[in-house]
């Protein structure tokens, strides 16, 4: 990974508590799915998926959650928003197009993100079309309440001008949420009861991954043929180390 300088453009709060961040790097190259670090003043680097395409750049993308404002990511929020610049280190990651998965031409390809791992996934999603690909992809995307949901506008684009599928499954009913509803894994299966000749991207936190992984491999999904980045970092946690 390299350090360099990235342009802050804008940071916008999109929902209760997910800050859209808009960079520019003219020096980054990077593949679809890969992650950079924001560089603290205090030494500290913190990673996010970038959300934007590789034929995007020079514009990066960040989707940043604030749960608590004494986290580290309520400090890197502030830290974007008092500069006009941010020192960032970039790229990182496997999990990734190039990683010789589309090689294997894969019958189905799915994309499952939970909560802000959307953004892994919407930028893999954006290459696949970027490079008109003629398979089957199937875009996932878990969110607990109505109110988690973010970047409708991107997702209204998407449903019109790509051959793919997207779904967004919330997990608590509402009044305000008339979509798809329940445990996100149900709704893949629901779908695609034979995952055999499917290959998956996973993204969000370790429980979310691990707990989809498990039920799809269920249904045939192999090790093999599922990525994640929480695998490079984290342990089975109901599988003991070997």
């Amino acid at each position: 990974m390299k350090e360099m300088s990235a342009s802050v453009k804008a940071v916008e709060l999109i929902n209760q508590n997910v800050y859209r961040v808009s960079l520019e790097a003219d020096d980054l190259t990077f593949k679809a799915g890969q992650y950079l670090m924001v560089v603290l003043p205090t030494g500290e680097k913190v990673p996010y998926s970038i959300g934007s395409a590789p034929h995007e750049l020079p514009n990066l993308t960040l989707y940043i959650l604030v749960s608590d404002p004494t986290s580290l990511a309520s400090k890197v929020v502030d830290y974007i928003q008092s500069n006009t610049s941010i020192a960032i280190k970039a790229p990182g990651g496997d999990c990734h197009l190039q990683n010789g998965v589309l090689d294997t031409h894969p019958e189905h390809i799915l994309l499952i993100a939970g909560g802000t791992g959307f953004a892994q996934i919407k930028s893999l999603y954006s290459e696949l079309v970027e490079q008109n690909f003629t398979g089957k992809v199937s875009f996932y995307w878990g969110l607990r309440t109505a109110e988690d949901v973010f970047a409708q506008e991107w997702l209204e684009e998407a449903h019109k001008y790509t051959p793919f599928t997207l779904d967004v499954i919330v997990n608590e009913a509402s009044d305000q949420w008339h979509g798809r509803r329940g445990w996100l894994y149900e709704a893949i299966l629901a779908d695609h009861p034979d995952l055999s000749q499917s290959v998956a991207f996973i993204s969000g936190s370790v429980g979310m991954v691990y707990g989809t992984f498990d039920q799809l491999e269920l249904k045939g999904l192999s090790t093999e043929r599922c990525f994640s980045d929480v695998f490079a970092y984290a342990p089975h946690p109901n599988k003991p180390a070997l």
